[in-house]
């Protein structure tokens, strides 16, 4: 119990203190910057109760200062709490904050908040879940006595920026947002000339020389809030953004990594005994690429400590190779080094997962990535590219799956230039479902069999290894449940795991005893309906006519959806076929009827061209998309009358008018005799949200 309490009290005291924070009065080179407490913005748009009055924020980049302003009312009650909260970040490997002033502003009466035993300074690791730790401080304040009606102000200033980028200065800026602002005013002070770039048409900035410094101001009052759109690209800029940069070129960025990336010593008795081994087990370069890849990606587990100058500068290969972790930078260095020790050609290349295609429209700097992977050039002259913080991938080493990142930077002398990556990867999935029907109004039984392909099986063989059978079987179950009623599963889910063809297969089976269903389109009807989830799941489904964003799609992307229906008897069926192609994705679908076997063949392809489309293609997607909505659900019906355990003519002999029961037998037959069953097919729409790889 001791030893608990010690580490609990430990993990507080790392996590959470209260402490003294610096305050003291603000720089002297800042101009002052007004604003009004009633700014002509659209106050339908407001959203919490709290209206943004200003955000004033000058850097003055010689000194290494950035000051920051803020003033919010509040309108309503359910504004207080967001108001009254105070939460400002730094790293203090290199960063210093220093409160000016905290204030409340109520019925023409300022009240002084400033009182530095107030704050809490504690160590938020955002990203922990993602193994990622940057050293960041918060210094949090909770102000007491706020109430609806008043102005919230505050202003600091934090001092340092990262050594890494050794004066040289780049950051961006927004200019509007999703909520209406009264003011938003950006100044920068700097010795040297910055390039300047806007996105979304922001305002030009007014070029004036203060104290021998050049002087950039950009002020935008009354903010229009800026749209969003549903399912638009993580690429997709929507705000008004400012990007500014001392880097004349890609070519000054590239010397700026190389820097960074230099190796500063030899490779150590563990790093060559590792090389040794992979050039001994495999003779040609293909296999020791793979090898490589392989022992960096699972290996070396993936741990980041992003804390100052590590945000961009990775630990030695002989530190990673000892303390068995790293990140991506860590892993693409080390990766890279080996590769070079048996001859084969290897840089660090940095890319942004999240702005991908956008990063070109951006001005050069390292601060716009977030990543870094590996390109390798075969002795053919190939161009390949390898993602070492991703695990368990499959496939040979020209066939291993690499992201979409689009565009990189490859950390290489003479580079000038960003790469432009094209994935290789199909991503394909196979679904092959077969129901294998008991007497028409029983149930089924339903094998599946699931084959995944690059990407996809990269991420099913993580799934298997990081789950349990017995949750994989539950989450599976409950995935059918939302299609069938009690499904219950009869054997536990297996797989098949070829990682030189990179081919993972999944096979399950289940028990569907309420497989029929009423037909809500047709009284006294009841329906089977079979439904090719695969696709359905990753098809978006418009739900207007016209786009102002650009659609984003599951690219790369290939599935093909594949249903068995076993009858038992005799069923009129007709085979059908269609075929739908836009810019987006192609389409076929088609059944067939084996009368000798009475077995339904459906199958489904869908395959995506390409990661989004334009509004000017909406009109079209949405066409066709419509096409094979139209196409999507299958299912065949029959008079619940006739279903078994129904009998309907127990039923009608229970009618006191024995003429119509006669009938209705007579009825029974011809219908028996003449056409036994009916079979159609419907849409169902079903709109899913897509997931965009990141």
């Amino acid at each position: 119990m001791k030893t608990i309490t010690l580490s609990i009290a430990f993990l507080l005291t790392a996590l959470f203190s209260i402490a003294q924070v610096e305050t003291g009065i603000a720089p002297n080179w800042l101009e002052k910057v007004t604003y009004s407490p009633t700014p002509d913005v659209n106050y339908d748009d407001l959203n919490q109760g709290t209206l943004t009055l200003i955000y004033d924020h000058q850097v003055n980049i010689p000194k290494q200062e950035s000051y920051t302003k803020y003033a919010t009312k509040i309108f309503e009650n359910v504004g207080v709490q967001q108001a009254s909260t105070i939460n400002v970040s730094y790293d203090p490997k290199y960063q210093t904050l220093k409160f000016h002033s905290i204030k409340v502003l109520r019925d023409g009466e300022v009240i002084d908040k400033l009182k530095p035993d107030n704050f809490q300074l504690m160590r938020r690791e955002s990203d922990a879940e993602n193994y990622m730790y940057d050293g960041t401080m918060s210094a949090v304040m909770n102000i007491s006595d706020v109430r609806s009606d008043d102005i919230v102000e505050y202003s600091y200033t934090i001092k340092g920026f990262n050594p890494i980028h050794k004066n040289k200065f780049s950051d961006s800026y927004y200019l509007n947002s999703y909520e209406p602002i009264g003011k938003m005013s950006i100044t920068l002070l700097s010795e040297n000339e910055l390039h300047i770039k806007g996105i979304n048409n922001p305002s030009e900035p007014q070029i004036t020389t203060v104290n021998g410094l050049k002087k950039y101001h950009w002020n935008n009052e009354n903010t229009k809030t800026v749209t969003y759109e549903d399912y638009s690209p993580n690429w997709k800029i929507d705000y008004q953004l400012v990007i500014v940069s001392d880097y004349d070129s890609w070519k000054d960025v590239v010397k700026w990594g190389i820097d960074t990336f230099t190796l500063k010593e030899k490779p150590n008795k563990e790093l060559l005994k590792t090389i040794n081994n992979i050039k001994q087990e495999n003779s040609t370069d293909g296999e020791k690429i793979a090898a490589t890849l392989n022992f960096v990606q699972d290996d070396i587990r993936y741990l980041g400590l992003e804390d100052g100058i590590g945000a961009y500068k990775p630990f030695m290969p002989n530190q990673v190779i000892e303390q068995r972790f790293g990140d991506c930078k860590d892993k693409s260095l080390l990766m890279s080094s080996m590769l070079n020790e048996m001859g084969i050609e290897a840089y660090p290349m940095l890319v942004s997962s999240f702005l991908k295609q956008s990063i070109t429209e951006f001005l050069p700097s390292p601060i716009f990535f977030d990543h870094c992977v590996v390109k390798v050039i075969d002795a053919a002259g190939t161009d390949l590219y390898y993602d070492p913080t991703i695990s368990n991938q499959g496939g040979v080493y020209d066939k291993t799956h690499f992201p979409d990142y689009q565009y990189g930077l490859v950390i290489k002398p003479e580079n000038t230039d960003l790469d432009q990556i094209t994935s290789h990867s199909k991503n394909t999935v196979e679904v092959y479902d077969v129901y294998e029907l008991e007497e028409t109004g029983k149930g089924a039984t339903l094998k599946i069999k699931t084959v995944f392909y690059d990407y996809e099986a990269d991420a099913m063989r993580g799934y298997f290894k990081n789950n349990s059978i017995n949750t994989i079987t539950k989450e599976y179950k409950n995935y059918y449940s939302n299609y069938y009623y009690n499904i219950e599963s009869t054997k536990k889910p297996e797989f098949k795991d070829d990682l030189e063809l990179n081919k993972f297969e999944v096979t399950e089976e289940y028990k569907i005893d309420s497989l029929w269903r009423p037909m809500p389109e047709k009284d006294g009807y009841i329906m089977a309906h079979f439904t090719p989830s695969s696709i359905e799941g990753i098809l978006y489904t418009p739900n207007k006519e016209e786009r102002n964003d650009p659609l984003d799609l599951y690219y790369p992307s290939t599935k093909q959806h594949k249903i068995k229906v076993i009858l038992g008897s005799r069923w009129d069926v007709n085979n059908e076929q269609e075929e739908f192609n836009c810019t987006a994705f192609d389409y076929k679908w088609d059944v067939k009827y084996n009368k000798r076997k009475n077995e339904i063949d459906l199958t489904y392809l869908l395959k995506y061209k390409k990661d989004h489309i334009n509004p000017s293609e909406f009109k079209e997607y949405s066409k066709q998309v419509n096409k094979v909505n139209e196409t999507l659900g299958y299912q065949i019906y029959i008079p619940s009358s006739m279903a078994v355990g129904n009998s309907f003519i127990n039923k009608a002999s229970k009618s006191s008018n024995t003429v119509e029961t006669f009938m209705i037998m007579l009825l029974v037959l011809f219908v028996i005799i003449v056409i036994i069953l009916l079979i159609v097919w419907y849409s169902q729409r079903n709109k899913k949200h897509i997931d965009p790889f990141y």
